[in-house]
């Protein structure tokens, strides 16, 4: 762009009167606070209160690009949760050192990670964090329960153009997996499902208060192949914090 067209531009944002959006990310280069207006649901919709949009167009798109990353999925994955579990994105893990050494290590790496043990010992209260950290880095990450997942499953076999979840995130977690009825369909996709966690299509984080092996017999024949699948199980034991809480 001719720079006195730039110095054109330049004037009239700084002739109006702008109104900041406290809400929204600051400029990546230069910290300047966005500009009231804008909802940055795409990259392109954001406007700052500096000049660096126009003076470094290339690198200011681009650092914006990856802002968008980090702030729209991490809404993403917020509005997923159940009103009652977005508290636990501001409270700290809590845990036996095996059990936030396991956690920690599928931040980092991925893979499949299965947490058990009884009700209220915290385990999706990890479980949510843990995906939080990876939403916050710019992956496309989702909580479901196993019921709301498997209702899924069904629009999507019901309708070949419903958007695949699989095409749709890079991080799941299919929280409370072994409360809901498992028919022969439900069977197929939670083994699809893990079986492409197990080939890194995605990184899954189940919980369940069952162990690993009698959550899979459910699964008849397969159950075998699925418990090969699962990368790393790990009990959470501990308290009912549910009734501490109360």
């Amino acid at each position: 762009m001719d720079r006195s067209k730039v110095e054109e531009i330049l004037k009239t944002l700084k002739a109006r009167g702008v109104e900041h959006d406290p809400g929204l990310p600051p400029c990546p280069l230069c910290g300047a606070p966005a500009l009231r207006g804008y909802d940055f649901r795409a990259p392109h919709r954001i406007e700052h209160d500096c000049e660096c949009a126009y003076r470094e167009p290339e690198r200011y798109l681009a650092e914006v690009g990856r802002v968008w990353r980090r702030w729209y999925w991490s809404r993403v994955y917020r509005e997923s949760l159940p009103p009652a579990y977005r508290g636990y994105l501001e409270r700290p893990w809590e845990g036996r050192r095996e059990v936030l050494e396991a956690v920690v290590g599928w931040q980092r790496e991925g893979g499949v990670l299965y947490l058990f043990g009884p009700p209220g010992t915290g385990k999706t209260h990890l479980a949510v964090r843990a995906a939080w950290g990876k939403a916050q880095e710019g992956k496309r990450a989702l909580f479901l329960s196993e019921w709301e997942f498997y209702e899924r499953a069904r629009l999507e076999a019901q309708d070949p153009e419903a958007p695949r979840l699989l095409d749709q995130v890079d991080v799941l977690v299919l929280d409370d997996l072994g409360k809901a009825r498992l028919t022969p369909f439900a069977a197929e996709v939670l083994f699809g499902l893990v079986e492409a966690a197990h080939r890194k299509s995605l990184d899954l984080l189940l919980t369940s208060n069952y162990p690993p092996e009698e959550a899979a017999r459910r699964l008849g024949e397969n159950a075998e192949a699925l418990l090969s699948r699962v990368g790393r199980a790990v009990e959470v034991r501990g308290p009912d914090r549910r009734r501490k809480a109360g």
